[in-house]
């Protein structure tokens, strides 16, 4: 019979079993006092000859300062969209959109020396409306007198409506539509049609051909034409209009062929510029406008050259002298007032921009705008009805003494091309405006 004997374990082994037993309970219990929810602290003892590490979170919020400015010196040329209308606002009072374009050959007409007039049609392409779509809208078109340069930055305090003649071509008075598309996503494209004095028709008929021999040469003879809407006391709507879908049509015969046609368009070589101006006496914030003296509990954010949001937080100051000190995480956040906003009637924008204000008072985009859009921020938040950044690289740079600045705009990513504005709560409001700043001290 076989027999089992067992096995004995020397007294050292035992000792050093013991001995890692113990040892791993130590590591098990230092790793789960180290993992706190929101301790970032793991890591920072490696900074060389540093020593009583700690990590804390700092909050801000009703400290921080928030106003409305206007925002008249942003570019209008060459748009997504050209918005024209007139707009009674119920919060931001009446903007009135107005733009001018350049219209190009897409080949020489060759008129025949018998061509004779039919009439001449401006047509506008539109498929976005902003407001209210019962308004009439009354709208005028005048020839430009003076050139519109393809390369020039136009400024929205630029007056467009220098460069056009003082009497109309043509007018036209609709009531804008809106249609949605067979899957109810998006509007169909919708036209406004402008009957155009013959005389332009004619004029256009007798150029000799060398004067369309190149688009160059032909723009000198014909500049294009400049649109705008007369001021309404309703509510009004702003309306989208896509420049590539404009265009002149020359309708025509010659003693040989009836129903001809030739059409003058807006094409991506075209000068496109749009045209604003804002009537701020009847809006919410007229009062408080463009000074940093008194907070408004909401601010306003309004593109086409409307208003930003200057925003001040001295705190910021504070952390400059700070070298002991290491971010992880640093985080401006600005909440939306949805029931004064009404995104229902009115949309807002699904992204804005905060930039901060340098040494020449020009805006900025802070160094964390270069990493990634989803790291930056500034997307809208349908959960917390907020827009969040990321400033945690832009708050090294106070530490580091590489800036010192801490006012900043919170302006729209479409300044000149969408008509969507939003009211926030401001840095004295109920749910002001929050700084988060996570960071570890070492010695």
């Amino acid at each position: 019979m076989r027999r089992f004997t067992k096995k004995l374990i020397p007294l050292k082994n035992r000792y050093f079993e013991a001995f890692a037993l113990v040892w791993a309970f130590i590591i098990m219990s230092l790793l789960v006092a180290g993992c706190k929810k929101g301790d970032e602290s793991l890591g920072k003892n490696l900074i060389p000859g540093s020593s009583a590490v700690y990590s804390r979170s700092y909050s801000e919020s009703g400290t921080i300062k928030s106003f409305t400015f206007t925002d008249d010196k942003i570019r209008v040329d060459r748009p997504v969209f050209n918005y024209i209308g007139s707009f009674n606002d119920p919060l931001f009072g009446r903007t009135d959109g107005a733009f001018a374009a350049q219209y190009r050959l897409a080949s020489n007409p060759n008129y025949d020396a018998t061509a004779t007039l039919d009439s001449l049609i401006l047509r506008l392409t539109y498929k976005r409306i902003y407001g209210d779509t019962a308004t009439v809208q009354s709208l005028k078109v005048y020839e430009l007198t003076r050139d519109l340069e393809y390369d020039a930055k136009y400024m929205s305090s630029f007056n467009l409506r220098s460069l056009a003649a003082a009497t109309p071509l043509g007018s036209v008075s609709f009531v804008p539509k809106f249609k949605t598309d067979s899957a109810k996503t998006d509007t169909t494209t919708q036209y406004v049609r402008f009957k155009l004095d013959p005389a332009l028709g004619n004029r256009l008929l007798k150029l000799d051909s060398l004067h369309m021999i190149s688009n160059e040469v032909f723009l000198q003879n014909f500049k294009g034409l400049y649109v705008e809407a007369a001021p309404t006391g309703r509510k009004g709507t702003l309306i989208g209009l896509t420049a590539a879908g404009s265009g002149i049509g020359l309708y025509y015969h010659t003693a040989k062929k009836d129903s001809l046609f030739y059409s003058y368009n807006v094409t991506s070589n075209s000068a496109n510029v749009s045209a604003f101006s804002h009537d701020y006496q009847k809006s919410a914030f007229s009062a408080h406008l463009n000074q940093e003296i008194t907070q408004d509990t909401l601010v306003y954010l309004q593109p086409t050259g409307g208003t930003k949001i200057k925003i001040n937080i001295p705190s910021l100051n504070k952390w400059k002298d700070s070298t002991m000190y290491v971010v992880s995480k640093a985080s401006l956040t600005f909440f939306v007032d949805t029931l004064v906003s009404d995104p229902r009637r009115y949309m807002m924008p699904s992204s804005v921009f905060l930039k901060y204000i340098d040494n020449t008072g020009a805006e900025t985009f802070p160094k964390d705008s270069q990493l990634s859009s989803s790291y930056y921020g500034g997307s809208y938040d349908v959960t917390t009805a907020s827009y969040s950044f990321n400033i945690t690289r832009h708050l090294e740079q106070i530490l580091k003494g590489e800036i010192a600045n801490t006012s900043f705009y919170l302006v729209n990513v479409d300044r000149n091309g969408s008509p969507y504005r939003v009211v926030l709560k401001g840095g004295n409001s109920s749910r002001p405006i929050q700084l988060n700043i996570k960071y570890t001290r070492y010695q």
